[in-house]
């Protein structure tokens, strides 16, 4: 994302997997035909999210931790991210007593959505409408 993100959204490291950030998903943007907007791919999942309609699963066993992590710059709305991060940590104190940062539930979702076990679909909005990210899911949507 450019200038048109960059001036709406806020610009933030997430400290994540580079490897999925610049590589895996940046790929599967591409294939998707969204390869300019991997920031509002990651917002509609962390909206999906938010929403409770997309489940962050950490998968037993993970190698999350060893992979090379970095600061991934990425341009999201403070609320969705706000909302996102609050109904991480209520999930993950109730699952395993503890809660990982923020970074860590946007490479779960990420991955989710690398590996194609998330599907985005673009919806078209009447100029002047309020509206950006809808939700997204196994089946779901994401507004542009």
């Amino acid at each position: 994302m450019r200038a048109a993100d960059s001036t709406a959204r806020p610009g933030r490291l997430v400290w994540m997997d580079t490897d999925l950030w610049k590589q895996q998903v940046k790929r599967r943007a591409e294939d998707d035909g969204l390869a300019r907007a991997r920031s509002r791919v990651l917002e509609a999942l962390l909206t999906a999210y938010a929403e409770g309609s997309l489940d962050a699963p950490v998968p037993a066993g993970s190698t999350f931790g060893t992979a090379e992590r970095g600061g991934c710059r990425v341009y999201l709305a403070e609320s969705v991210c706000e909302r996102a991060e609050t109904r991480w940590k209520r999930q993950e104190q109730a699952r395993r007593g503890g809660v990982p940062g923020f970074g860590l539930l946007c490479e779960v979702l990420l991955r989710e959505y690398a590996e194609g076990r998330v599907e985005l679909r673009i919806t078209a909005a009447p100029a002047g409408s309020t509206e950006s990210t809808g939700s997204t899911g196994n089946t779901g949507s994401m507004a542009a």
